[in-house]
């Protein structure tokens, strides 16, 4: 977006040319879950709702399955009702139901997330509703090594399909190359998270609260964390492993849910590291965490295409210490925000954390690094425009 041809538009300093723009009425469809919690997909959905609400336009969310109380009450208070759709099957009271939602509030656009870009309703959609326009962003993390390639024919017909999409979405340049690589998606455009560095900052009160709550409030120590979904492909058996390498006075801990949890606290105990490995569960707000912690481990070890943590850690001050795989060396700059190590290499990450519990200074400037690139890269006020661009007829 060319800033000079913005006028005065202004939400929490994110500006857009209104005079010159159409706001669209757009159907935001995410598999997400947001009952019991608050990340940053899940706010930033509700920051898009809200500016282009005020810009006139409108962003009706409509989630994966059913949302909490608190979530309905805070779209209530900028005007919005989200909804709630079941689309992992092809199902017409699904159908009729978005169907429904796109007629009542005439919408121009359906953005579609974290759903298979070849769903059955997009097809059906347009022939039912020709002149709405279909928006896909893709999310998706690869599994190492991953090639796709498909016959002549075969990449005919998904190109033809694909050609639906008015536009889609990448959130890396890492996921950008591996689509066009397949030489089947139209109109690729990269559009990067953002996050509310607000609520991601360092609180050095909720950081003493919290480690004294957790027993860690002896300054010897040294706090590791790690925050996602317990599964294979999230490396935190590496993590753990790496531990056997570090000071007694190295603490991990891990918050998140999923099926690996109780293999990973057996291998822990195997490990004789139950009192140094720590599972906190799922937390509605992970901030307190990060901000309670010395670094971030991301030792993923699959192709992850972001690794949003990876984001709402560096603006908490935190360097990450993660995985060279995938789009995350795009997100953290080596030996200045953080430090890469290779995937699941134990030993390695091991390294990378006993080089900053060994060099203080080193690790107080790549916090302030950290906190300083988050702010001026991925905040609302950053980003915001390049969205509500998207959002617009010109």
């Amino acid at each position: 977006m060319n800033k000079d041809s913005r006028k005065s538009f202004n939400f929490n300093g994110a500006e857009m040319n209104a005079n010159q723009t159409h706001p669209l009425r757009v159907l935001y469809l995410t598999d997400l879950r947001p009952a019991g919690k608050f990340g940053s997909l899940e706010e930033q959905i509700f920051v898009l709702a809200k500016s282009l609400s005020t810009l006139g336009g409108t962003l009706i969310p409509v989630f994966g399955a059913p949302i909490d109380s608190a979530t309905a009450n805070q779209y209530k208070q900028i005007g919005i009702v989200p909804a709630a759709i079941d689309l992992h099957k092809f199902t017409v009271p699904s159908l009729s139901q978005l169907l429904k939602l796109v007629r009542s509030n005439q919408i121009e656009v359906i953005h579609w997330n974290f759903y298979n870009p070849l769903n059955p309703y997009v097809w059906v959609l347009s022939g039912l509703a020709p002149k709405v326009q279909h928006y896909i962003t893709d999310h998706n993390s690869r599994l190492p090594n991953q090639t796709i390639s498909i016959g002549f024919l075969k990449s005919a017909v998904k190109r033809a399909l694909l050609k639906r999409y008015s536009r889609v979405f990448c959130i890396s340049d890492f996921v950008q190359s591996k689509l066009a690589e397949q030489q089947v998606w139209p109109q690729l455009s990269r559009c990067s998270y953002f996050i509310n560095v607000d609520r991601f900052q360092p609180d050095q009160s909720v950081r003493d609260q919290l480690r004294a709550k957790l027993g860690l409030a002896d300054a010897g120590r040294f706090v590791m964390l790690f925050v996602g979904q317990l599964i294979q492909w999230k490396g935190v058996d590496v993590a753990i492993r790496a531990m056997l390498h570090l000071p007694q006075s190295a603490i991990l801990l891990v918050v998140g849910d999923g099926q690996m949890k109780t293999e990973l606290i057996e291998l822990t105990k195997d490990l004789k590291l139950d009192g140094r490995v720590r599972f906190l569960g799922p937390q509605r707000n992970v901030e307190p965490f990060m901000q309670a912690a010395d670094c971030f481990v991301c030792p993923s070890v699959w192709e992850e295409a972001v690794g949003l943590v990876n984001i709402e850690a560096l603006a908490s001050g935190l360097p990450v210490v993660a995985s060279r795989i995938g789009g995350i060396p795009e997100f953290i700059d080596d030996h200045v925000t953080g430090l890469l190590f290779k995937h699941g290499d134990d030993r390695e990450l091991a390294d990378r954390v006993n080089y900053l519990i060994e060099n203080p200074d080193v690790l107080k400037t790549m916090s302030q690094k950290a906190r300083i690139h988050a702010a001026e890269k991925f905040s609302i006020e950053m980003r915001v425009p390049d969205y509500l661009e998207f959002y617009s007829n010109k």
